[in-house]
């Protein structure tokens, strides 16, 4: 480096601190200062309005079985179902509860009894935890 080249207050350089200078050049930094930190990476935020919602259809009153067609629909999209029988007749009842079995067993799903001739069909994708109510 010529000495007209030289900064105020600037000492001559040897050859290694030009050659490294011309390799990395600074931005006039000191040569302490701290290096940079990585800024954290961010996680991708979750949007509600995109999550996958459990949807649970309730059927008041299946009593024909138009109703458990509509039933294994659900069920076979993923669906919960509950299913009242009260209002259908005995032999009927009988029919929508062996047909809706049915369909339950072919999907890996499970049926439970959950009130007087209610009952709760799940799919496969649905864990079903039943509470006895013993009091222990």
């Amino acid at each position: 480096m010529h000495p007209d080249n030289l900064r105020e207050n600037e000492e001559p350089r040897g050859i290694l601190a030009r050659l490294r200078d011309r390799i990395w050049p600074s931005d006039d930094a000191s040569e302490y200062d701290e290096e940079p930190v990585p800024e954290p990476r961010r996680r991708a935020a979750l949007r509600l309005d995109t999550a996958r919602g459990v949807r649970v259809s309730v059927r008041l009153s299946a009593a024909v079985f138009n109703d458990a067609r509509v039933v294994a629909d659900g069920l076979k999209v993923g669906q919960q179902q509950v299913v009242n029988l009260d209002r259908a007749t005995p032999d009927m009842a009988e029919r929508i509860l062996d047909f809706l079995s049915g369909v339950t067993y072919a999907l890996d799903g499970t049926v439970e009894k959950v009130g007087e001739k209610v009952y709760l069909f799940a799919p496969a994708n649905v864990h079903v935890e039943v509470d006895s109510g013993d009091a222990r």
